[in-house]
């Protein structure tokens, strides 16, 4: 069970440690602004920098927040709820991995609309089948964008 300041407050770390990897990232690089125009650190060391402050300022609000940052927002049905929202998630990357984004995407939402919406066969086929099939027309075919392939797509010829 969980509060609303605790839950903030992890966000703040979070986001505070990715503005820091930003900021660390671009200094690898020039950072400034050179006469053809911004070098390869400007814009990463300035984002860093814009979210290392706002999780500064949202841990601050969230340190002031007084009785209302000490309300439970996480109970345990809703933790299990969240855990069942993200177990699946997590299986989706790691399946995307193997299998490439196409058929994980299938998996994913055949999984997710049967097994946790409870949605018809037909419902669940047709979202399952249809969206990885709009997704590859629309990246593959129209933006020519290729995304993460695995070994159907290479035993169809569209790898």
């Amino acid at each position: 069970m969980l509060s609303r300041m605790q839950l903030e407050l992890a966000a703040v770390a979070v986001v505070f440690v990715l503005g820091s990897l930003a900021v660390i990232g671009a200094l690898e690089h020039e950072i400034g602004w050179a006469s053809d125009g911004p070098q390869a650190g400007y814009f990463p060391f300035r984002l860093g920098i814009i979210l290392i402050v706002a999780s500064l300022v949202i841990g601050a609000q969230a340190l002031a927040s007084g009785a209302r940052g000490r309300e439970l927002v996480l109970s345990r049905e809703s933790g299990r709820r969240m855990i069942g929202f993200f177990l699946p998630l997590v299986g989706y990357v790691a399946i995307a991995q193997v299998l490439g984004l196409y058929v994980a995407t299938a998996l994913y939402l055949g999984f997710v609309l049967r097994a946790m919406g409870r949605h018809g066969w037909q419902a669940t086929a047709g979202v399952a089948l249809g969206v990885p099939l709009a997704s590859w027309m629309l990246f593959e075919v129209w933006f020519t964008v290729p995304l993460l392939k695995g070994p159907l797509e290479r035993w169809l010829g569209l790898a």
